[in-house]
Order: structure tokens, then sequence, then C-alpha cells
């Protein structure tokens, strides 16, 4: 071992099944971090996976403009009984950077699968008329999109880079774009026409936990058989 080098957060493999552990008592709240705002497929995921675990009741979701920050935020959060779960997507454009960044967390504790939000292309109402009087995207039209699905329009569209999928519908009901990719959520959320669809595919999202929320799931497992329950 080198003295200063990281060394990989480690958890028993094949423990008992999580989703008895988080209703248990012991655990009095889970805290959702999420990509923001409104309308994000991982925002969707996370609220699945708490309806899926039974903890919807005890739960709270906070969304933030990045993977980093909701990483962070689930850091702060050390009250005793609290577990933060922080969320990513199997295909975040930084995923491996955010994995080997950051070795003292568990970023695949817990993992959900959903259908994705049907993405699409949107344009604000008032630029639809073009869209269908060419067929397609008129020269010098701009792409709001995260990183993540921007190369779906390469070749079509200069891209104006985003945090998330639903800032992505933002920025072009705010003209900061003529088009976006973005969520069927968002779309509407924003007030905007879905001129082509991408689909709906399946998605894995990853919930990580830190070693504080990895600390209070153990002590709500060793009370598993407790009366709490």
């Amino acid at each position: 071992m080198i003295q200063g080098l990281s060394v990989f957060a480690s958890a028993p493999q094949n423990v008992a099944d999580n989703t008895g552990i988080l209703r248990s008592c012991k655990i009095v709240k889970v805290v959702c971090c999420a990509l923001g705002p409104k309308g994000n497929n991982i925002e969707q995921a996370s609220t699945q996976w708490l309806k899926r675990m039974g903890v919807s009741d005890k739960s709270e979701v906070i969304l933030c403009d990045t993977p980093e920050q909701c990483l962070e935020l689930a850091r702060s959060i050390k009250g005793n009984g609290v577990v933060a779960v922080f969320w990513t997507c199997a295909v975040y454009s930084r995923e491996n950077q955010f994995f080997f960044g950051n070795p003292d967390v568990f970023p695949f504790f817990f993992q959900e699968e959903m259908p994705l939000d049907e993405m699409q292309l949107a344009v604000r109402p008032a630029n639809e008329p073009q869209i269908l009087a060419c067929g397609g995207i008129p020269a010098g039209w701009r792409t709001a999109s995260h990183p993540s699905p921007a190369p779906l329009v390469k070749g079509f569209s200069e891209v104006v880079l985003q945090n998330s999928n639903a800032a992505a519908a933002r920025a072009c009901a705010n003209s900061d774009a003529e088009l976006c990719i973005t969520t069927e959520s968002a779309r509407k959320i924003y007030e905007l026409v879905k001129v082509h669809s991408f689909g709906s595919p399946m998605m894995v999202f990853f919930g990580g936990i830190t070693q504080h929320g990895y600390e209070q799931i153990e002590k709500a497992r060793e009370d598993w058989k407790s009366m709490c329950w």
C-alpha cells in the first residue's frame, strides 16, 4: 500500500434485501439527491424507487444542478437514522470520472430500471411552422441538450450544452436555443411542442450512498428481527 493514495470503499457482497432495511424504524428518513429541475429521468427514477422500496412516507427528493452537487449534498447529510441517496444514470457522460474520482462512496448501492420518459426534440410553439415547412432542422438552429443525448443531433444542429434534459427544455423556452432534446414531462412543464420522438428505451439508474449512509443501513440490518419492523 502506498500512503496517501485512495482505496475503494468496500461492502459485504450478497447482503440481505435492503428493501426491508429501509422500511425499518431505525431508518427515520431517506433523502434522494437527484438532478433537477423537475422533469428529468433521474428524478422520476428516484421517485419510482422510493415507491418500490415502500418508504415514500418518510422520504424527500432534493433537486440539484449536477450529479456532482447531488453527491456533495449527500455527503453533508449526517443525521442519525438518515440515509442520503445520490442518483446517476448508466449513460451519464461523466460516470467514469464520478466513480473513480470518489472512491470513498458506494455509487451503485441501489439500482432502478425504468423506460426513459419519452426522449424527443422539441421547439417553442412559434417555431413549429418552420420545422413543418422544411421537414427538417433549419440551417443555423441550435439545440439545447445535456451532453449525454447530444449525439442524437450530431451533424444536424449545433448543440448548446445544458446540465440536464429539463434544463435543456428550460433553455429552449427561454430562447437560448431554437430546439431542445428533452423528456415528455419537461416538454409539458415548459409548454413546448414535440417535433421528433427518439423513443423510450429501458435505462438503469444508480442510487449511491456515502459512508454515513452505509453505516445507518448496517445499524438497521443488525436489528433485522427486532420488534420495530
